[in-house]
């Protein structure tokens, strides 16, 4: 059998453990598979990565510029390799002008949803333009954008202008690490090394981006204070600083309640599980989302879920959490009651768990390597419109619990 000669573009692994868990499982994963030949490429030496040592890895040679080094680096590497492979495959869309010139039969690009191009941004930055606009411009040189849902294959095909025959769903996957969950005393330990109690805060886990909606969260958790004095949850506004906050959304309102409102910062990697699983309810209440990975991690954890009413949101969440509107304060402060009433709460802990178990890598990996196949003409035969693998059911509070 002759094997798919596939090489990848994984800058991202060397970011940072806590932004790649889901590209480093895909890895292992096609790693794996019998009919993919895997290469790792990237622009810097990671000796603390393992997965660089499971597989053929090329660093690109460096050219040392006052800037455009990486871009030059590429180019070069382009223009003078004698690599040949059947596809490439970038795992963000953020790729270089002239990407086309990569050796390689196929280009595949894992795009996520049209975020980069329509989501609101806290300051502009030239780097981002070049790369939307390398996108939008050349996308008949891609063969495959993979996005992450089916809200964000319809955002791709907006934001790039590209042909919706180019596109195809790749769910995501819940990382392993969420599995099995941690004991009721590890979490209640990690918690308190936050400044929290187990099952007695709301929690944000995330960057404070101006789509992220924080600054609306902030104003609905004072307003459910005001109209539940006794109430004893703080929010928890995890992931970036309280600084980042002002500068995305201004100010903290005034308010006798704003000393339980705790900015915890960053969270570590290892930690996360038990801050998911230690809090009352997890509310994601954003105004763009190509999926919302913390929507299926939350449930993993076996805690309730508040969404909003846009974008990709309400397909990620299905019937196992609460939406509502993402403009209406008072919407928010009545889910944050609802939430805790025991027959509300067993509800949408057993649905959010049970559709957690779904979004498997396994699956991910096999949608990747049918994507692979159908390019390729190799008799996988794909329809960018065909009937999703899941039914996505919306979530109808007033039905379900009147």
């Amino acid at each position: 059998m002759q094997k798919i000669k596939v090489a990848m573009f994984t800058d991202e692994l060397d970011v940072g453990k806590e932004r790649c868990p889901y590209y480093r499982r895909l890895i292992e994963q096609l790693l794996k598979e019998p009919e993919i030949d895997l290469t790792l490429i990237h622009a810097k030496p990671n000796p603390d990565q393992p997965l660089y040592r499971q597989t053929r890895e090329i660093i690109l040679p460096r050219i040392e510029l006052p800037f455009a080094s990486r871009f030059v680096s590429f180019i070069r590497f382009c223009l003078t390799t004698k690599e040949q492979f059947d596809i490439v495959h970038w795992l963000h869309p953020r790729v270089f002008p002239f990407f086309w010139l990569f050796p390689a039969k196929k280009k595949v690009i894992m795009a996520h949803a049209g975020g980069d191009v329509l989501s609101p941004t806290d300051f502009f930055s030239l780097p981002r333009l070049v790369f939307n606009y390398t996108l939008i411009w050349f996308s008949r040189r891609v063969d495959a954008f993979l996005a992450v849902s089916n809200y964000g294959n319809r955002e791709v095909v907006y934001a790039y202008r590209v042909s919706p025959e180019k596109v195809f769903t790749v769910l995501p996957a819940v990382d392993q690490m969420y599995d099995p969950l941690p004991s009721d005393e590890h979490i209640a330990t990690t918690v308190k090394k936050y400044g929290l109690e187990k099952g007695k805060y709301v929690l944000f886990l995330g960057r404070f981006r101006l789509h992220k909606h924080v600054g609306h969260l902030v104003r609905s958790y004072i307003r459910y204070r005001e109209k539940n004095p006794n109430a004893k949850e703080i929010l928890a506004l995890a992931g970036s600083t309280k600084d980042e906050y002002v500068r995305s959304f201004g100010e903290l309102p005034s308010s006798p309640y704003m000393s339980d409102i705790k900015f915890i910062g960053y969270i570590e990697t290892e930690d996360v599980p038990s801050i998911y699983a230690g809090a009352m309810v997890i509310s994601f209440v954003t105004l763009s989302e190509g999926f919302g990975m913390p929507i299926i991690e939350g449930g993993a954890c076996k805690v309730p879920i508040i969404v909003s009413n846009m974008t990709a949101s309400p397909e990620a969440a299905g019937d196992a959490a609460i939406v509502v509107d993402a403009h209406d304060p008072e919407a928010l402060a009545d889910a944050f009651s609802l939430v805790k009433k025991p027959e509300v709460r067993k509800t949408l802990i057993e649905r959010a768990y049970k559709r957690s178990r779904f979004f498997t890598i396994e699956m991910s990996t096999r949608s990747t390597v049918a994507v692979y196949k159908h390019i390729l003409g190799l008799g996988t035969h794909l329809r960018y419109n065909e009937k999703p693998v899941l039914q996505f059911i919306p979530f109808e509070t007033a039905k379900l619990f009147d």
